[in-house]
């Protein structure tokens, strides 16, 4: 992988870009989200391209690749914020000019879908990108203070070099025991998945690895893991912390015996590497703003986790 680059972090005046690189967005959605932004004090450029649809996309693969493209290439644009996830992240990657990106290196923020963008142009460029909220899901309905103060302390450069406390309701538990430091990498695990053999996938080795998904079955979740360990390094990495799993038992009885916990146990329980769950990332109410590529470090013991540097220069 390349040399880390860190973008430049956030301040007042500062320019934000949106786009939609898979589903489309709901115009009232994004509007509510661009307002709140801006009541920040930051600039919004909105791509026409979040305004389009293809079929259960947001535009055709070409226009939505060019949208980031040109969002990267825009020297006054500090920050590329995808409106949502959904699908279709993946289709863009064959479009995708790296060298432009990572001679042109800015935030790029989202989850869901997006991880698939977040780790391929972290694989291909070295520039840390940021796993959060988007503006027209979080910030386009009424999100927490938790979540808008992660998202602004990392942009900006002020996050905590330190643990980052748990909100109101969540509490983390201990899988197994011990503590563990590296570079962090993840995301949603369904899209970690699906960048295998792709070329697009980072390392796992000495890494610290998050996961999260929404809405999937524990016989899924089985054999996202099974696929991961028996055919990348995911065995390797330092620890892991194991975000949270919006479903957490079948909807079928003929399917049941397994609970999303049970399998999580099941493959980390054995591993002899560091492990907390019930960490606040992914599709739950609460959301940390992941950089990923910093040094992180867990401690599960004491179940916290803690960057170890910010994710941007100021």
């Amino acid at each position: 992988m390349a040399v880390m680059i860190k973008p430049s972090g956030l301040k007042s005046g500062s320019t934000i870009g949106i786009i939609a690189p898979a589903s489309p967005p709901k115009s009232e959605r994004v509007h509510r989200g661009v307002l709140f932004l801006k009541k920040h004090g930051y600039r919004v450029k909105e791509f026409r391209q979040i305004r389009r649809k293809f079929h259960y996309l947001a535009g055709d693969d070409k226009s939505r690749a060019a949208a980031l493209m040109e969002a990267f290439s825009d020297k006054e644009i500090d920050a590329i914020l995808c409106a949502r996830g959904g699908y279709g992240s993946i289709r863009l990657l064959p479009y995708l000019d790296f060298e432009i990106i990572r001679n042109n290196p800015k935030i790029l923020l989202g989850y869901s879908d997006i991880t698939v963008l977040l780790l391929a142009i972290y694989k291909k460029t070295g520039i840390v990108t940021f796993h959060g909220p988007m503006p027209a899901v979080e910030f386009g309905k009424k999100t927490t203070e938790f979540t808008s103060g992660c998202f602004f302390n990392a942009l900006e450069g002020i996050l905590p070099i330190g643990n980052i406390g748990n909100p109101p309701g969540y509490s983390l538990t201990r899988i197994v025991k011990g503590k563990a430091e590296g570079r962090l990498t993840g995301g949603n695990l369904c899209l970690i998945t699906k960048l295998i053999g792709t070329g697009y996938l980072p390392s796992f080795k000495n890494k610290i690895v998050f996961i999260e998904d929404t809405d999937e079955e524990p016989y899924r979740i089985d054999g996202y893991l099974a696929q991961l360990f028996q055919a990348t390094d995911f065995g390797q990495a330092s620890g892991y912390i194991i975000g949270e799993f919006t479903r957490t038992k079948p909807r079928y009885p003929h399917l049941d015996g397994w609970s999303v916990e049970g399998v999580i146990k099941d493959y980390f329980g054995s591993l002899g590497k560091p492990c907390i769950a019930g960490y606040p990332c992914g599709h739950g109410k609460e959301k940390i703003t992941i950089p990923i590529g910093v040094r992180a470090a867990i401690d599960a013991d004491n179940k916290t986790m803690k960057f170890k540097e910010a994710g941007v220069r100021i």
